[in-house]
């Protein structure tokens, strides 16, 4: 991918799509610097990396509709565990992050008479990793029948890796609408004998969950595979991203 203007993110939260919201997200990683410096030093300082952590800080236009950025993102604070992944396009392949986080601080309006009503929201990685993926199967299409997504070459899972992904079901509908989503691998882009790798609790409504395993794998080409089931037409707009770490 060359140099590109940010027009067209993916920013899920939970189970939120916060994109078409958000007027700036950023997203940093960072490592406890350690002092070894010692008496021997010879007058320098001496220091080597400690524990990693990531944070994301999103500020957005504020909707306070039932379903919406406040009442979804009010009772998050102080949450572990709460899947995030924030992907640098919204087309299907686009590169990703995915994290389990902790929302420390929520606004949830800042602003002036006669301008936009405005929130921030804040927060750290709070269980395992900042991992680096792709959007494996983008949630700006309604889906209705069960399908497999495109394969991609994320490579294969050392024994020292672990592969992770993370669903994030942001619209449900139908009569008792059920969803069932599996990310497997293969080691050719036609997947003529895929693996399930990983399973995702099935999804009834909207819903976020975050899932990994441990290598070694030798497949280096991962998809998505999901059952969708019920009555009445039933409609699921839903987004995996995949890593590996």
């Amino acid at each position: 991918m060359a140099i590109f203007a940010y027009q067209d993110l993916s920013i899920l939260v939970a189970d939120l799509e916060m994109a078409c919201y958000a007027k700036s997200v950023n997203l940093s990683n960072e490592v406890a610097q350690l002092d070894t410096t010692s008496l021997c030093s010879t007058g320098w300082v001496s220091s080597i990396g400690g524990l990693k952590s990531g944070s994301v800080n999103i500020e957005f236009m504020q909707d306070t509709a039932d379903t919406s950025v406040d009442a979804t993102l009010y009772p998050l604070l102080g949450t572990a565990g709460v899947v995030k992944s924030v992907c640098l396009g919204s087309a299907d392949g686009s590169a990703a992050y995915l994290l389990k986080s902790i929302p420390l601080n929520y606004t949830a309006l800042t602003g002036a008479v006669g301008e936009l009503a405005m929130g921030s929201l804040s927060g750290s990685s709070s269980t395992g990793p900042v991992v680096r993926g792709q959007l494996i199967h983008p949630s700006n299409v309604s889906r209705t029948t069960s399908s497999t997504g495109t394969g991609r070459q994320l490579g294969a899972v050392s024994a020292t890796q672990s592969v992770y992904a993370a669903l994030h079901v942001i619209s449900a509908s139908g009569t008792s609408p059920t969803l069932d989503v599996i990310v497997q691998s293969d080691d050719n882009a036609g997947f003529t004998t895929p693996t399930t790798r990983l399973t995702f609790t099935q999804a009834t409504g909207r819903t976020s969950q975050m899932t990994s395993l441990a290598g070694a794998l030798t497949d280096d080409y991962w998809r998505v595979s999901y059952t969708i089931g019920g009555t009445g037409t039933p409609t699921f707009a839903f987004a995996v991203t995949c890593g590996i770490l």
